[in-house]
């Protein structure tokens, strides 16, 4: 066999095992998003993905109950977990923010002076202060959670029927109907503002997009004083990469307190298969919470 031949018969080789190869290396390219393109969900009988179960945090990612930083309070660690100064001071920021990179809310100057009033009063690693109203206290005290909050810090049920998605949560007894794709309907009026908000929702292939408006102002975004105004509106969207993970992304836009929109990230994972017969039960959560009298000095309440 000639030189030629040689060189010919391997070239045929190395075409033959890179085609075989070509595809693998394709997949691995295109990263998690393959996954996400591939899976092909059950359906509803109106069409809808089925994504109908319990949901719940992921282990290991941001806490919720500090979306800046992911940090608790130094002397809630202390107490609750028994945690050294050694250890406080080891604590790694983990801001569950995506956008801005800086993984820091872009309050307005106004807005950033009145969170830390709040933590000088309630909830800071350094309270110099006291709470002189509710409005000092986190609303979760007062059995309010409201959306953005509720939705990434607790586990929560979607139950689908058609033309709409229903979340349901234990805590606070909080539920949201969310209709879907009436985008003309006309929304509540902007005198009306509510925990949950007023929902508009559409899928984007598996992605449950939904529109919020109509927020009152009494909702933070964790338990550290991050207020927003009744002017906030929310863009989410609840990618489902796989039968089991649930990636969830929430765009948050106020003039009054920001000074552009900012974005919350969280993955959350299925729970309680269905076999195991789980459903949410009652919650004692009522308003009146007694506590806060002691909380507030006996001060005024409002």
């Amino acid at each position: 066999m000639s030189n030629r031949e040689c060189w010919g018969c391997a070239l045929a080789i190395v075409v033959g095992v890179a085609l075989v190869f070509v595809p693998s290396i394709s997949s691995a390219a295109q990263g998690p998003g393959a996954a996400a393109t591939a899976w092909d969900p059950p359906r509803t009988p109106d069409g809808q993905p089925d994504i109908q179960g319990f949901w719940g945090e992921e282990a290991g990612g941001a806490d919720p109950v500090n979306v800046e930083t992911g940090l608790q309070t130094a002397d809630s660690l202390r107490i609750q977990q028994r945690l050294t100064d050694a250890q406080l001071a080891a604590r790694k920021r983990f801001s569950a923010i995506i956008d801005p990179p800086d993984g820091k809310i872009p309050y307005q100057p106004w807005a950033e002076a009145r969170r830390q009033e709040i933590l000088s009063r309630y909830g800071g690693d350094v309270i110099t202060s006291k709470p002189l109203t509710v409005r000092d206290l986190s609303s979760q005290l007062l059995c309010i959670m409201g959306i953005p909050r509720i939705v990434y810090s607790v586990d929560f049920q979607v139950v689908q029927t058609p033309g709409y998605v229903v979340m349901s949560w234990e805590q606070m007894r909080a539920y949201r109907v969310i209709p879907l794709n009436i985008d003309g309907r006309p929304r509540l009026s902007p005198n009306v503002k509510l925990h949950m908000g007023d929902a508009r929702g559409r899928w984007e292939g598996n992605t449950l997009v939904v529109n919020t408006t109509n927020l009152n102002d009494w909702g933070w975004f964790d338990s550290k004083g991050t207020i927003h105004t009744d002017a906030t509106s929310l863009v989410e969207r609840y990618t489902f990469t796989d039968a089991n993970t649930l990636r969830y992304q929430v765009t948050v836009t106020d003039p009054k307190a920001f000074t552009r929109p900012w974005t919350i990230g969280f993955t959350f994972k299925r729970e309680h298969a269905g076999e195991e017969g789980y459903e949410l039960m009652e919650n004692a959560c009522v308003e009146g919470e007694r506590a806060l009298v002691p909380l507030l000095g006996g001060e005024r309440q409002r």
